[in-house]
């Protein structure tokens, strides 16, 4: 079985950029984030990068959707959470930002994912 280089994949190189805004902001701003949120945010943007994998090399269409509906989920909880800091004053402005847009890049690209398996999805009308 053969499994597409999925490090080339342009979803999967801007989930790495959020994973790598969100480490940066956490390392930043450490001195106002409580270490149990600190974590809770590395371990929310490793779960998106890692279900966006497992969308991109898995087979079944049915498992992509539920990837990326996953991903989705854990990128919309981590948004919720950074801005909780953000209006808290414990993220800079700056940085919150920046994770948005990444985010944003993500919640994009996911969606034109969704549009692209749609099309591959074999009809039931056969």
């Amino acid at each position: 079985m053969w499994v597409p280089d999925f490090r080339k994949n342009a979803l999967y190189q801007r989930s790495l950029d959020l994973a790598h805004e969100v480490y940066r902001t956490v390392e930043e701003d450490g001195e106002n984030i409580e270490e149990t949120e600190a974590i809770q945010l590395r371990k929310r943007v490793v779960r998106i990068t890692k279900k966006i994998t497992h969308a991109i090399v898995q087979q079944n269409i049915k498992m992509k959707f539920k990837s990326l509906n996953e991903a989705k989920l854990e990128l919309e909880l981590l948004l919720k959470q950074v801005y909780k800091l953000c209006d808290k004053k414990r993220i800079d402005e700056f940085n919150g930002f920046n994770i948005d847009y990444y985010a944003d890049q993500v919640i994009k690209l996911t969606n034109h994912y969704f549009g692209k398996y749609r099309k591959e999805k074999p009809s039931c009308k056969d």
